[in-house]
C-alpha cells in the first residue's frame, strides 16, 4: 500500500515487509537512529555502516520463536546492529525519496514501534560511480 506524504510517496509495509526491505537494502552504506516518540522525537541512539544482514544462526532462532515473538536482528560492518521486534511492532513506512524540484530527500525506512521509530537512511555518495538507490 502506498500513501502521498506531501510530494513524497510512503509505502505502508507489514512486519515481513519491512524485513524483506532491510534485506533489499543489504550492501548499502545507512544510517541509523533509535528516536524516541515517533520519527520527529530525539535519537538516543546512532549507527552507521554498511548493513551486511542478519547474523548467521538467525533464521533457526526465527523458527523456534511463537507467532508474535519474533526478533529479526540485521548487522553493521562495523559491528553495531539493529533490531526489529515482532512484539512491539506497528508498521514500516519505505520513503523511496526524491529530489523532484525539492531539497534531496535520502531513501528510509521507518520502523514504528509503540513507543519509538528504527529510523533507517540510506546514504549515496555523490560520485558517478555509485549508482543512486531506488
Amino acid at each position: 500500500m502506498t500513501a502521498e506524504n506531501g510530494d513524497a510517496r510512503c509505502e505502508m509495509l507489514d512486519y515481513a515487509a519491512t524485513l524483506a526491505r532491510l534485506t533489499q537494502l543489504e550492501g548499502r552504506d545507512v544510517l541509523v537512529e533509535l528516536r524516541v516518540g515517533d520519527v520527529h522525537g530525539p535519537f538516543r541512539l546512532a549507527a552507521r555502516g554498511v548493513l551486511v544482514g542478519t547474523p548467521p544462526g538467525q533464521s533457526a532462532l526465527t523458527e523456534r520463536r511463537r507467532p508474535g515473538d519474533d526478533v529479526e536482528a540485521f548487522k553493521l560492518d562495523n559491528g553495531g546492529f539493529l533490531a526489529v521486534k515482532e512484539e512491539d511492532f506497528v508498521r514500516g513506512e519505505w520513503h523511496a525519496g526524491s529530489d523532484e524540484g525539492q531539497p534531496p530527500s535520502q531513501p528510509h525506512l521507518n520502523v514504528v514501534f509503540a513507543d519509538s521509530v528504527l529510523y533507517v537512511a540510506v546514504l549515496w555518495r555523490h560520485d558517478s560511480t555509485t549508482e543512486r538507490p531506488v
